[in-house]
This record gives structure tokens, sequence and C-alpha cells, in this order.
């Protein structure tokens, strides 16, 4: 797989985290999360980060219906988080980011840890003033 680029082909660089995004790296990062965001394109991607699978291989890992798994392969292709190999007869997909695995623990570790409610808040809000829920 190919590193992110910019409009106009320049690849991005390796960067601090404490740097802020430029708008295209705002963009590709926002595409990205939105590829994964989906409990079945995320169980896909599990599947995908250590293996080569078939659609159908994947139907039965997953625990998925073909035709959704296949859907869920093309929105993660079009994403350019995982890419085809094999021939007419039998295409296998898989990551070949070595970046993914990290992504899907950091994903886990923002879920299983979130940030406490601040002090005297009664639990908060989100930034659209609905309450948060646990």
């Amino acid at each position: 797989m190919q590193p992110r680029t910019d409009p106009d082909g320049t690849p991005f660089p390796m960067r601090a985290a404490a740097e802020p995004f430029t708008l295209p790296e705002i963009a590709a990062v926002t595409a990205v999360l939105k590829a994964v965001a989906g409990p079945l394109r995320l169980r896909l991607l599990q599947a995908l980060a250590d293996h080569d699978l078939s659609v159908g291989q994947l139907s039965e890992r997953v625990g998925a219906p073909y035709a959704a798994v296949a859907r869920g392969v093309a929105q993660l292709r079009a994403a350019g988080l995982v890419a085809a190999a094999g021939d007419d007869v039998r295409v296998r997909y898989g990551s070949t980011n070595p970046y993914l695995p990290a992504v899907l623990t950091a994903a886990w570790q923002l879920a299983a840890h979130p940030a406490p409610p601040a002090a005297g808040t009664g639990g908060g809000s989100n930034v659209d003033g609905q309450p948060q829920h646990a």
C-alpha cells in the first residue's frame, strides 16, 4: 500500500503528534476514520490485519452475509485500507499497511479508557450540548 498523499500527490511525512494537521491531512485522516467506523468494517480489518482472505472466508470468520462483507471490503478498498491479490477465480484481500494493527489497538484503547467527566459537571455534555453516555 502506498503512503497517503495530498491532492498533488506529495506523500504525507511522518510527524510528531503535537504538530497541527494540515487541511489535506485532516481530509485524509477523516476519510480513513469514516471508512473504519462501522462494526462490520472494523471486524473485517481485524481479520485482514494478519491474514489475506477471500470474501467467503471473511464472511465465515466474521459471521456476516457474503453480500454485506463484499460491500464492506469494497468500502475498505476504496479508502485504500485493503488491497486485492489473486486471479479472476480466487481473489484474496489483505492489508499491506504495517500501521493497521496499531490503529486497531489504539481505537480499542480509546474506547476502553474514556476520559473521566470533568469535576462538577455531573457527566458533562458533548460538543453538541447533548448529555454524554457511558
